[in-house]
């Protein structure tokens, strides 16, 4: 038979009929295709070979179509699948704890406990009561009859291993979670002063005494946060009253830490050292604030009393530390002293040129305006008296209440200084008193 009948052969048969040839399992693809090929002429081969690229190309599109037809179900798909996949291996795990649990319980003794499992059982419960219910206080003491109960030698002939082995990491869990929850309280606002020191020293009594020295520091750092936040100054609050709240604020915060400290702690070196480096850390935050907002600006514009002030107010709260060991003033005088050196050198270049900037122009009392002769006595009662500038009153004013700001501050050694620089102005205003008498005009002119 020909190709060309074969072909027709084929063409009068339906499309089933047709892939039952493929669907055979003795169906032999390449004894198919050699078969074909071999009854082929050139032509007809090079007519398949292009019926194939076609095929292939349709085949190609309509699997394009097919995707972006179903991408999104195909998605939603796969993420079913993924979902399954999860369920099934959870399922899967479920089975082998029921399987474990079930063979468990078959091979499980029917002996009763004794005294020290039944016991046991129900200090475990009770643990877990105390501790959801936040029972500080009586879940210390439980604790404690734990530990006690654990170091019984009749505990250990008692027990199977795995149930003592569970006690004790029960007591660890338990001990622990006190110690967070204590930790918890220390760090409320409301916690302070007896409470505190209470929270403070169970966490110690638990174990864990630097992290309850820190706890305390901390609490109190928090409460003085929250004061300062309240007192905070402002560029244009020079005033004494915020500068002494802030600094009775500062040092009355360190005095109480400290007191805490020593109740709780005594006088062991490691907690005293960190005592001492946090009062230094307050000290320095609290001398930039007040530098910063109140000292630099009154002390570049000449506020001697302003940074007077400040240092006495911080000065005073300060040395009542002492007596505890915690001596602050150096940590003071390192911020201060530029800022008052600054004020200080200020203060008298404003004296100086307040004195200067006089007209010194030279009058008589009312009456009189005959000028003063050389020849005459100036001790004559009847002779008529020059007024002087109103610069001397000023100078003596300014002068007075320079050594006043001053005298206060002796820590800062400020009185040599202090008697320099008068005397200097005083030389300043000697010599331009004796340039604006009459006499010394005509020298000059001489």
């Amino acid at each position: 038979m020909s190709i060309g009948n074969l072909t027709e052969l084929e063409s009068n048969l339906t499309l089933s009929d047709r892939l039952k040839l493929f669907k055979a399992s003795q169906f032999n693809p390449d004894a198919y295709l050699q078969s074909k090929c071999n009854n082929m002429t050139e032509k007809e081969i090079k007519h398949s070979c292009m019926n194939l690229l076609e095929l292939r190309k349709a085949s190609a599109e309509e699997m394009r179509k097919s995707v972006y037809a179903n991408y999104t179900a195909f998605i939603r798909t796969s993420k079913e699948i993924t979902v399954l996949e999860g369920e099934l291996l959870s399922m899967r795990n479920l089975l082998s704890t029921q399987a474990a649990l079930v063979h468990g319980l078959a091979e499980v003794k029917n002996t009763k406990l004794n005294k020290t499992e039944k016991w046991f059982v129900e200090y475990e419960e009770n643990l877990e009561v105390l501790l959801a219910e936040k029972r500080v206080g009586e879940a210390i003491a439980a604790l404690g009859e734990g530990e006690k109960v654990a170091k019984e030698p009749n505990t250990k002939q008692n027990l199977s291993p795995d149930a003592l082995q569970r006690l004790k990491t029960a007591l660890t869990l338990l001990r622990q979670k006190l110690v967070d929850q204590l930790a918890e309280t220390t760090c409320q606002p409301f916690t302070k002063g007896a409470e505190l020191r209470s929270a403070v020293l169970s966490i110690k009594n638990l174990g864990d005494g630097p992290r309850a020295h820190t706890l305390l520091l901390n609490s109190h750092q928090q409460r003085l946060q929250r004061g300062m936040q309240s007192l905070r100054p402002t560029n244009n609050s020079h005033g004494g009253s915020t500068t002494s709240a802030l600094s009775q604020l500062v040092f009355s915060t360190i005095a109480q830490a400290s007191s805490d400290s020593l109740a709780v702690f005594g006088e062991e070196p490691a907690y005293s050292s960190e005592l001492v480096t946090w009062a230094v850390k307050q000290t320095d935050t609290f001398t930039l604030l007040l530098k910063r907002h109140a000292l630099a600006s009154s002390a570049a514009a000449g506020g001697l009393r302003v940074a007077t002030e400040c240092v006495q107010i911080c000065l005073g709260h300060c040395a009542l530390l002492e007596a505890r060991g915690l001596a602050l003033s150096p940590i003071l005088m390192r911020h201060f002293k530029p800022c008052v050196d600054l004020a200080f050198s200020a203060t008298l270049k404003r004296i100086e040129q307040s004195t200067a900037a006089d007209d010194w122009v030279l009058s008589y009392a009312p009456g009189d305006a005959r000028p003063l002769s050389s020849t005459l006595s100036l001790s004559s009662a009847n002779m008529p008296q020059p007024k002087l500038s109103s610069s001397a009153h000023k100078l003596n004013s300014m002068v007075k209440a320079f050594m006043g700001d001053v005298g206060p501050l002796e820590i800062l050694q400020l009185y040599g200084p202090a008697l320099e620089g008068v005397l200097q102005i005083f030389n300043s205003y000697v010599n331009l008193l004796i340039s604006a008498l009459p006499g010394s005009m005509e020298t000059k002119k001489l």
